[in-house]
């Protein structure tokens, strides 16, 4: 099958990029023995007028312009219909509404997102009411120019249909996997050796927003965990806070580099948990990565991370923004339960093996090819 691959602003052969998922989606495709031509990435040029607009768009509203300028939309849409004209993919597959919003569904194309433009708004984007409404549009027009739209979770399904009426035969859902490569992922996993419950219990958070991670949430756990005489330490990674008792930040680190990628690695071997307190998360990356060392993630049921964690199996789902007390009560007692936090050790990898890898991913996405190919 000829598969044409539509970037935006990268290049998804770039490992460090777009949090890995466009690399993970390019290699899935290749893997899976497509011949694969990419149509961009397209840098933003956005005309004098298009510059003016937007000064005064921000002078005005004080408010978030567009994500991406208009003419950065109608180039990538027009080049990709130029590329479908010439070289006849059977699909297109995109990660970009601007690719779509104006193509031509001369070949069938699949679109990948994990949120609306609305839900994004509602949680801290900041686009200004005609920039939102214009963005609502183009995502619109890209959902009905595509045969098929992978999601990361059921409440991004539930979103989309909500948003856009989207039809649900339409909508394929796909757990979001482990952005890090497989080969520093351990073949098979000694739970009791790599995972023994000693102290200081060690708590691991990867997210480059400190509020919306809800790295505070985390510290003041590890504060209360300490407080109540269960020595802990957490380590945050990717991001930067305030000086606290029990915690240390590290990172960002860059998984090109063989050796910044070791040092990544080593957090979820060492980590006997993830931490994931995030205040809004339309799927989460990390909690594969973290199963797929047997680390199992202790989250709530914000946005998709009922899905991407799935609850008693890869980790704990806890209620939709609980504070860091009830995180200390599932960690507590998971501590004092060893045999229920090495169980959930095993299941996390076993999830990991089954569905949270891009091996695994990849022959979803090869599915949902075959039957827009034939539709």
């Amino acid at each position: 099958m000829k598969v044409l691959y539509a970037a935006l602003r990268n290049d998804p052969r770039d490992l460090d990029r777009s949090s890995s998922v466009d690399y993970g989606f390019y290699t899935a495709i290749c893997d899976n023995g497509h011949e694969v031509h990419i149509v961009g990435p397209f840098p933003p040029r956005p005309p004098l007028a298009e510059r003016v607009v937007k000064k005064v768009h921000d002078a005005i509203t004080r408010k978030r312009y567009l994500k991406w300028d208009l003419a950065s939309i109608w180039r990538a849409s027009q080049a990709v219909n130029r590329a479908v004209a010439t070289w006849r993919p059977d699909v297109v597959f995109s990660m970009f509404p601007a690719t779509l919003a104006f193509y031509n569904r001369q070949a069938p194309a699949v679109f990948n997102t994990d949120l609306t433009f609305y839900s994004w708004q509602a949680h801290g984007a900041g686009f200004s009411r005609p920039a939102l409404r214009l963005l609502h549009w183009i995502e619109g027009r890209a959902i009905r120019n595509s045969a098929r739209v992978i999601l990361h979770s059921q409440w991004s399904k539930q979103d989309i249909i909500a948003r856009h009426g989207a039809p649900a035969e339409k909508l394929c859902i796909m757990p979001m996997p482990a952005a890090i490569p497989a080969h520093v992922v351990p073949e098979t996993i000694d739970v009791q050796t790599l995972k023994r419950l000693e102290f200081p219990l060690r708590l691991l958070l990867v997210g480059k927003e400190y509020h919306r991670k809800g790295v505070d949430i985390a510290t003041e756990a590890v504060v209360r965990l300490n407080d109540q005489g269960i020595p802990a330490e957490l380590t945050v990674c990717a991001t930067a806070g305030p000086a606290a008792p029990y915690v240390t930040y590290v990172g960002p680190f860059r998984k090109s580099d063989p050796a910044q990628l070791a040092q990544y690695a080593e957090l979820y071997r060492r980590a006997h948990l993830l931490i994931h307190p995030a205040r809004f998360e339309p799927a989460g990356i990390v909690p594969g990565e973290a199963a797929a060392f047997g680390t199992p993630t202790i989250t709530n049921d914000a946005g998709g991370l009922g899905t991407t964690v799935r609850h008693d199996v890869s980790g704990l789902v806890l209620p939709r923004h609980s504070p860091a007390e009830t995180y200390v009560a599932a960690i507590t007692n998971l501590v004092n339960q060893p045999d229920c936090y090495y169980a959930l050790c095993h299941s996390a990898r076993k999830r990991y093996e089954a569905e949270l890898n891009w091996r695994s991913a990849g022959q979803t996405v090869e599915a949902v090819f075959q039957e827009a190919a034939h539709l």
